[in-house]
């Protein structure tokens, strides 16, 4: 924790924060072994490792190389195909063709679903689907797969809407759905105060964005100044009237909140498709008003008959007073003019046009508004208002906002600007996290002054400078970073003089072990059970099982809704409905990440539930009986080398298949016993384990 500078009567203040300090590529450093560096990457961490008389350790085996990066760049094991041809020579063109894999989107987007607090429910006392938020998460996906540069990654997240529209259709359509990450939020959907609502929603939406983007905590400034960072609270409630200013498209809705109803339309022609529905609907509704009129006045002549004695439905009478063979003439008419309209709304009916395909999605607000900072937070104690605009400490001018803007652009420039000191450097730190298993800044999301300064601030630096330089490409990224020689060392700990210096690893003298995380281990169990299906899902059981409901009724738990929700879906995880509070049994165990946060680095953890889950689930067993149908034929010895190389990409060792011989002699040379040694196999801890 960095020292802290107060301002009299304010926040403190910016003076000693690194991360708000302008970077730039650094002079790389000499080395003592430079035949060890393989790139500018090596040289800083190797100067750092000899500054403190350590080594680095040896190069890792081909094939652990080769199961590392598949599950780093695709979330899944190496095909058995690949691992029986793999060389070492190889590895560049395996690296090209695993960025260029349609898998690549499915395991990154998985990534920023967890920093973008992605979920198909609101959470809170009214848990409301968000029947349309899968369309968010396949916008992340395609925009990963085709390495859109992450300054336009946030553009299209904060203003995609107001950006210039795309020449092409589905380029437009993902400008518009990737604004659904001010929407996936945590909503309090049940709340009546309309003003608190507000709030509470530009409260998430500020946490997201500067969380994502800034790794700073700026909604902690919303009752008073920042206690630990240079954020006044008049700069909260700046950033609140952007978001105040924006009109949430979210297509939920409950009996307080109606103002998210809508939905953007999507497709080339979507706004007028758009237009035509709603068109058709007040056609319709006007015509049902004049059938109303004329059907009251039907109906008031029949009760005037029935008080006279006369039964409109019964033949009429031969004789009766002239009044009332007026009034059964005039019934005759109106029973033909009821059956007349009844036949024109159902023809209209008939002819309602198909709506577009619609999004959650914003739009800037008819009147957008500057907000009162409020007193204390409470939104009864309004005082002055503040001008519309960001955070005040980051050296970067935001350009002017008009009047009938609500700011968005002007602050997705500001977070995408080159001379933002925080936006580059977060996320170089969150890729490098997801590759070396820990962060330059082991705080992902905070880089304030309770965050961690980083371990290797020049290599940091150095790195977002050209990430900035060379297009902002996460691919490119990447593909230098695991072509580095540090990230090829072994995750040995043998070595005694690391072990003592840094046991924790901070100076990277080894690789470090990475436990596989919810999603990629159930995959890679689907993977070897032979059922997984790599197509991109479309759709979402939650929307599905919504369509039969009223949109009000969307409410999880309400008459069952949403409680007899499976995972026995053969997608890819990253498909698998997240819904607030009730994650599915695999995910909760394995510390899938909370969907009420912005979750830059998932927790890691052993415990006897995941022992018992892998043990005990229906899902490990159905695919440990795959697993075993798909080893072949052969020997047993060649059938038990197979299996091991498909689970864990190495042949096993002497020792390995001796212990396997005496298991399948335990429980039979059988079909069932070879299930039974596939299940052992998955249950092992280096299956679930990335060395």
């Amino acid at each position: 924790m960095l020292p802290v500078l107060v301002v009299a009567g304010g926040a403190p203040s910016a003076e000693g924060l690194w991360s708000l300090k302008p970077f730039g590529a650094r002079e790389v450093p000499v080395v003592k072994e430079a035949g060890w560096a393989r790139s500018r990457v090596d040289r800083f961490i190797l100067a750092r490792l000899e500054a403190e008389g350590l080594r680095p350790n040896e190069d890792a085996e081909g094939l652990t190389l080769l199961r590392r990066v598949y599950f780093d760049l695709t979330g899944l094991p190496p095909p058995l195909e690949v691992v029986e041809g793999f060389e070492m020579r190889k590895f560049p063109a395996v690296v090209d063709a695993l960025l260029a894999s349609p898998e690549f989107g499915a395991r990154w987007g998985r990534h920023w679903l967890d920093v973008a607090r992605y979920a198909e429910t609101s959470g809170n006392t009214r848990n409301m689907a968000y029947v349309l938020a899968w369309r968010y998460r396949n916008y992340v996906v395609r925009a990963l797969n085709r390495d859109t540069p992450f300054d336009e990654f946030i553009r299209e997240q904060i203003a995609g809407d107001l950006l210039p529209p795309a020449g092409d259709a589905v380029r437009r359509d993902d400008q518009l759905l990737a604004t659904g990450f001010l929407n996936v939020g945590v909503k309090s959907l049940g709340e009546s105060d309309v003003m608190l609502y507000d709030m509470n929603v530009a409260d998430d939406q500020i946490d997201a964005t500067c969380h994502a983007f800034l790794a700073l905590s700026a909604n902690c400034a919303r009752c008073h100044d920042h206690k630990f960072d240079p954020i006044p609270t008049t700069d909260y409630h700046a950033l609140a009237g952007i978001f105040r200013s924006t009109q949430n498209l979210s297509g939920v809705e409950t009996n307080n909140v109606r103002k998210e109803a809508e939905a953007m339309p999507l497709g080339r022609d979507g706004v007028r498709r758009m237009a035509a529905v709603k068109q058709h609907e007040k056609d319709v509704a006007d015509m049902q008003k004049d059938y109303a009129e004329v059907a009251k006045k039907r109906n008031t002549m029949r009760e005037e008959l029935v008080k006279a004695g006369i039964n409109p439905a019964a033949k009429a009478p031969a004789v009766m007073p002239k009044e009332m063979a007026e009034k059964m003439s005039t019934l005759t008419v109106l029973e033909k003019d009821v059956s007349e309209w009844q036949k024109r709304l159902a023809e209209k009916q008939k002819s309602a046009p198909t709506p577009p395909p619609v999004g959650m999605s914003v739009r800037d607000a008819e009147v957008p508004i500057d907000c009162p900072v409020f007193d204390k937070g409470e939104v009864k104690k309004p005082l002055a208002a503040v001008k519309r605009g960001a955070l005040s400490a980051i050296p970067v001018k935001l350009a002017p906002i008009g009047p009938k803007e609500s700011g968005r652009r002007q602050l997705a420039d500001w977070l995408a600007s080159p001379e933002n000191p925080l936006t580059a450097r977060v996320i170089v730190n969150r890729v490098w996290l997801h590759l070396f298993g820990r962060g330059l800044v082991a705080t992902p999301d905070d880089f304030g002054r309770l965050g961690q300064a980083p371990s290797h601030p020049e290599l940091l630096d150095d790195l977002a400078a050209r990430f900035v330089k060379e297009g902002w490409s996460i691919k490119g990224l990447i593909r230098e970073l695991v072509l580095t020689r540090t990230y090829q060392m072994s995750s040995s700990t043998r070595s005694e003089a690391g072990r003592a210096k840094d046991a924790a690893n901070v100076l990277l003298w080894r690789a470090n072990r990475k436990r596989l995380e919810a999603e990629p281990l159930r995959d890679a169990l689907l993977a070897l059970g032979g059922t997984l299906n790599l197509a991109p899902r479309e759709g979402s059981p939650i929307a599905e099982k919504a369509q039969a409901i009223t949109p009000q009724g969307r409410e999880v738990g309400r008459r069952h809704f949403l409680n007899d929700l499976k995972d026995d879906t053969t997608h890819r995880s990253i498909y698998l409905p997240i819904v607030r509070g009730a994650q599915m049994p695999m995910m909760q165990c394995f510390n899938a990440a909370d969907p009420g946060l912005v979750v830059g680095g998932r927790s890691a953890s052993i415990t006897p539930v995941q022992a018992l889950l892998m043990m005990n689930s229906e899902l490990v067993m159905k695919q440990a009986e795959g697993f075993s149908k798909h080893l072949g034929g052969g020997s047993v010895e060649e059938k038990m080398v197979r299996a091991w190389k498909m689970a864990c990409c190495r042949v096993p060792t002497r020792e390995e298949l001796g212990m396997m011989r005496e298991f399948l002699a335990s429980v039979g040379d059988t079909p069932e016993g070879w299930v039974q040694m596939c299940h052992a196999v998955m249950q092992s801890g280096e299956f679930q384990v990335v060395e």
